[in-house]
């Protein structure tokens, strides 16, 4: 879950997706444990949700 997390969060710094990194770190964290809790073990899996997740939740931003 950590290493997903990791990449995760490498990934959207790199793209410039985590402007709030405490926001994008957190949408990603939970994402990672609510797919974990549901039987997800595929890190590369939980690495697209917690991205996923944190890019929904910006567009969610924009449009509300």
């Amino acid at each position: 879950m950590d290493e997903a997390l990791d990449i995760a969060m490498d990934y959207l710094i790199r793209t410039e997706q985590a402007v709030n990194f405490r926001e994008a770190q957190t949408l990603a964290a939970n994402a990672i444990a609510n797919a974990w809790r549901a039987g997800v073990r595929s890190r590369m899996r939980l690495t697209n949700m917690a991205i996923r997740a944190v890019a929904e939740g910006r567009s969610q931003l924009k449009s509300g």
